[in-house]
């Protein structure tokens, strides 16, 4: 991959947030457009080359951005087993709740870039 490429890559996936927290896309429709971004497109590294590691090297901050969405985005579960108190147990929620972390997240990093590392 190149940076443009790269580019590009974040660059719609950053639109499909600031859509999804503006209201202008429902959430539901996120969810599949965002498509498991960035774990899709092995983000992390794992599959690339050298060049392409540096590649992502150079947008950490907009990956790791990316990659906080993934963990907001992991514990999502349907409005009927988020009631179950299994699925509560395990610390799963309702996608209202997941879209109101996603705006917290955004409203913590307007600009969509975020130090790698854990947290979010």
């Amino acid at each position: 991959m190149t940076d443009l490429e790269l580019t590009a890559l974040l660059d719609g996936h950053d639109s499909l947030v600031k859509a999804c927290v503006d209201s202008a896309l429902p959430f539901a429709e996120f969810l599949v457009l965002y498509n498991d971004f960035p774990h899709a497109y092995a983000l992390e590294g794992h599959e690339a080359t050298p060049e392409e590691i540096a590649v992502l090297r150079r947008s950490n901050k907009r990956i790791a951005f990316h990659f906080r969405i993934a963990r907001v985005l992991s514990g999502l579960c349907s409005d009927a087993d988020s009631e179950n108190s299994i699925y509560e147990e395990a610390e799963r929620f309702a996608p209202a709740v997941a879209l109101m972390r996603l705006r917290e997240l955004v409203d913590r990093y307007p600009d969509f870039t975020a130090e790698p590392g854990f947290g979010g």
